[in-house]
């Protein structure tokens, strides 16, 4: 019981010590609200006009709000790395390592952290989308995207504490920015399936961000398709358990 409470105290020291800090920062603050605001704007002001000519639709702002918040959860999660790698270097996590309780809450601690920052710009993606005419259905089914929005947020987390501790500097964790961008342009949110060219239809279907696309849009309608519920656990669910494999692996190399 001792050692249960123990790591339960000291999960929450660890997230409220980067909470603390990131408060204190206007420039971070800066970047979690208004980065998600201006790309939901951007979209809006730039592609919508081109989107609604070339598919004769009206351009779909509540995926585009959902895929802002995505890609903004992930690349918020890299720029965590970087500050983890910051660390690194200076020590903290070693001399954090010696405090009591279990060495594996600074690593539960921080993926808290990470995952409320993440969920925190999805939420602003979310609300300037709302603004912009974004539909999130009923009560019942907006409570299910804040669901939805949130496990991304931890696995966002998760994956950028995993890749704090991989890579050696912080410009190392950019360098996996394009794979998000590229989620961003291949996914159903951007364009209907059908207007993309037959040799990409494949990558679109299997982006992790269509596959985030399809399961809000079956919260809205009340009409769940088992196979977008296959597809969106099986890219982070597997996000999940391989961050989570990574660090453990290395907890256990650190005792």
């Amino acid at each position: 019981m001792i050692g249960r409470a123990n790591w339960f105290g000291s999960v929450p020291v660890h997230a409220g010590r980067l909470l603390k800090r990131w408060l204190r920062s206007p420039s971070l603050l800066g970047s979690m609200i208004g980065m998600p605001f201006i790309m939901v704007v951007m979209i809006d002001v730039l592609f919508s006009g081109m989107i609604e000519q070339f598919t004769g639709r009206e351009v779909n702002m509540t995926g585009i709000a959902i895929m802002i918040g995505v890609s903004q959860a992930f690349t918020g999660a890299l720029m965590g790395a970087g500050d983890t790698v910051h660390e690194r270097h200076q020590g903290l996590p070693d001399r954090l390592a010696t405090m009591p309780g279990p060495s594996s809450s600074g690593f539960v601690g921080r993926i808290l952290a990470e995952g409320l920052r993440a969920f925190v710009s999805a939420l602003v993606a979310l609300l300037t989308g709302f603004l912009y005419g974004a539909d999130y259905g009923n009560a019942t089914s907006l409570i299910l995207i804040l669901v939805i929005l949130f496990a991304i947020a931890v696995v966002a987390g998760a994956v950028g504490v995993m890749l704090g501790y991989l890579v050696d500097t912080p410009q190392g964790a950019i360098t996996f920015a394009p794979l998000i961008m590229a989620a961003m342009f291949f996914n159903t949110a951007m364009m209907p399936r059908e207007m993309y060219a037959k040799a990409l239809r494949p990558l679109v279907d299997a982006s992790p961000m269509t596959a985030v696309v399809q399961l809000v849009h079956d919260a809205v309608t009340g009409d769940f398709d088992g196979g977008h519920l296959i597809v969106f656990l099986a890219w982070f669910g597997g996000l999940l358990v391989l961050s989570v494999g990574v660090l453990l692996r290395k907890n256990l190399r650190r005792r």
